[in-house]
């Protein structure tokens, strides 16, 4: 029976005729010179099983354009976690050019663990070795696959089987991407459901017409189409998923089921408070003034004391919180691991905390699939309200909650459900970068410098981690390498800055150093460039001014860190007085936009430039409208930082 089932399967699917597949491949040949490869076609076979168990059947052909696509192709894989799935090689060959099939040896299909790094389940990799290929070839694989991408705690195992069940008993759900960064001349995705099994589908950023017929199983929904354009890369866009078209589908009717379903999962399982934990929260919450305080402190030990690792536990991963005996027994988790912790400790300490899911980089749409690759914490406040806390993201951060999460859309596993919630809006004032800076220039055009830096939020925590990221832990390191990407010919005299271990403040640094020739000096007039300008767009932490504004617009939206204030006060004194009709400074810009400002002023008093900029990124993540805004911004800066100050002096 089991044979004759998955027979059927790989009839529904069979390879594409000979003819219809060589017309594909003609089709694509227009894409030469655009793309390293086109697929010609991708079709997908999903039944679900009374339980939402899934079998399907893929098949890809795609056809090489260049020696670049030949090297994407050479080996082809595949990933599951053989826990609570499988994938098996059905079937495999390469059409060459000259109209030769070349059937791959499915036992040279290779399958070994897939190399991890802080996440260590036992992953497998599933590898179809096509070898050498060549411009015009065409790559043709089928694969059986069962099971799903987590697994739930499940302590009394029926069969074998029952490891491909779904997380949600009895549930389903598909998240269909039909649009990549290559043109796919086809694209087909069937779901056949037994009988009284109800689904829901929605399409996003485009259109399609199902069909629905009925099957001796049950309901048969195909979708299809044809000649899907490739989403063109744009420098800082937005997450894939948030643009292409995509097909979503579910039998799950509302977010309140889910949230009811991940409550009951995790809350009799997940946080136990043990006597070891008990006394360990009552000695990190002594002598703590206020509620603030103690969220505080317990958030920020669990972030800087259970590290990131993860270990299989088994049936017990993915949406199944580790209990959290074990956490802290262990030192150790995954996100979800830490949320656990640190519910527990909250609990422990009297307050009402659960556990929430989200997305971290991309959105979630208000449509009850499964979107989630991330966890955290729903802390129930005084009032009622929900108030978000992430001991994954914030270890050295001085927030609580990581605003480079927010408007973000995240599900709270609560007794009575909830429905999809969206985090709070974080104002650019919170996460402040102010750079004040003076120069002094003598005759022969020598610089020293001295800068003050002040940043907050999460300016300063990434400002912070980068500190933290040389090899050595020295932050004195990263700061002189902002400075000699600005300065190449600068000598560092003096470096001096907060403790970025230290979050009790925030962080400040004072640098000194001096630039030889730094201004081109020719009689009473010197030309030189801003010195502020130059050390802030060269520090990463303000990567935005990374962002190429030279295109006329953008189609996809744009994603940056976060919401952000940036201050430059500036004063270069210089060896004469200035003759302010005869200089030419950088033009004062006064921008107000919808999604960005700048103000930009420089002036000349005696024998001193002032210059002073202000800019405000109002959003974390852009529509393709801000472009506008953002290239205002942004160029006005650069070229305030690219252009040459001209100044005249007078009498010294």
């Amino acid at each position: 029976m089991k044979r004759f089932f998955i027979c059927a399967l790989l009839l529904f699917i069979l390879p594409v005729f000979a003819g219809e597949l060589s017309d594909l491949s003609k089709k694509a040949d227009k894409f030469k010179g655009k793309y390293d490869y086109v697929s010609l076609y991708q079709k997908t076979y999903v039944k679900v099983k009374q339980s939402g168990a899934t079998s399907v059947i893929e098949e890809n052909a795609v056809k090489v354009l260049n020696n670049n696509g030949a090297k994407r192709f050479y080996t082809v894989s595949k990933f599951y976690d053989p826990l609570t799935s499988e994938i098996k090689v059905v079937d495999a060959y390469i059409l060459r050019k000259e109209g030769k099939k070349e059937k791959i040896d499915l036992k040279k299909v290779a399958v070994y663990p897939q190399p991890a790094r802080w996440i260590y389940w036992p992953n497998t990799r599933v590898s179809i070795p096509f070898g050498l290929l060549n411009p015009g070839d065409v790559v043709v694989y089928r694969i059986k696959r069962q099971g799903f991408s987590y697994a739930l705690l499940e302590k009394n195992v029926k069969g074998d089987e029952s490891r491909f069940e779904p997380p949600m008993k009895g549930e389903f759900y598909d998240i269909v991407n039909f649009q990549g960064f290559v043109p796919i001349l086809e694209k087909e995705y069937s779901v056949e459901l037994p009988e009284k099994k109800n689904i829901q589908f929605k399409y996003f950023n485009g259109e399609v017409t199902p069909i629905a017929e009925f099957t001796d199983y049950g309901m048969k929904y195909t979708f299809k189409k044809c000649d899907i354009p490739a989403i063109k890369r744009e420098p800082f866009m937005v997450d894939l998923s948030d643009i292409c078209q995509k097909l979503l589908v579910s039998t799950t009717h509302s977010w309140k089921d889910k949230s009811e379903w991940f409550y009951k999962i995790n809350e009799n399982f997940a946080f136990h408070v043990t006597p070891e934990i008990k006394k360990k929260v009552m000695e990190i919450v002594k002598g703590a003034k206020s509620d603030e305080e103690k969220i505080d402190r317990l958030n920020h030990w669990v972030a800087h004391y259970i590290r990131y690792s993860g270990l299989s536990m088994g049936r017990g991963e993915g949406y199944t919180l580790h209990p959290s005996e074990m956490t802290f027994r262990d030192r150790q988790g995954v996100c979800k691991d830490k949320a656990g912790m640190l519910i527990t400790f909250l609990r422990a300490a009297g307050f009402e905390a659960y556990p929430a899911m989200t997305m971290a980089g991309a959105r979630i749409e208000d449509f009850p699939a499964d979107f989630f690759n991330h966890c955290v914490v729903a802390l129930r406040q005084r009032d009622g309200k929900f108030r978000m806390l992430d001991p994954t993201w914030v270890p050295w951060v001085r927030e609580e909650w990581s605003s480079a999460e927010q408007e973000q859309q995240y599900l709270i596993g609560y007794k009575k459900g909830q429905p999809l919630r969206t985090t709070p809006y974080s104002p650019p004032e919170k996460h402040f970068y102010k750079l004040n800076l003076k120069a002094r220039v003598n005759e022969k055009g020598k610089a020293i410098i001295s800068l003050s830096l002040e940043a907050e939020g999460q300016t300063d925590a990434r400002l912070r981690r980068y500190m933290q990221g040389i090899k050595d832990n020295s932050g004195e390191i990263y700061l002189k390498r902002i400075v000699y990407s600005a300065f190449p010919q600068a000598i560092v005299k003096k470096v001096k800055y907060q403790d970025p271990y230290d979050i009790s403040k925030r962080m400040k640094i004072e640098m000194l150093f001096e630039v030889p020739d730094y201004a081109f000096v020719k009689g009473h007039t010197i030309y030189l460039k801003s010195p502020a300008i130059k050390y802030l767009i060269t520090d990463s932490v303000n990567r935005l001014f990374h962002l190429n504004v030279k295109a006329k617009k953008r189609k996809y939206g744009i994603r940056s860190s976060c919401t952000k204030l940036i201050e430059v006060n500036e004063e270069i004194h210089l060896p004469f007085k200035l003759k302010k009709g005869d200089c030419k400074l950088p033009e004062k810009r006064d921008f107000k936009g919808k999604f960005a400002d700048l103000n930009l002023d420089y002036r000349v008093e005696d024998d001193t430039i002032y210059g002073n900029v202000k800019v405000v990124f109002k959003k974390r993540v852009y529509p393709p409208e801000a472009y506008n805004d953002l290239k205002s911004v942004i160029s006005g800066v650069k070229d305030a930082g690219d252009g040459f100050i001209e100044v005249v002096g007078g009498v010294k």
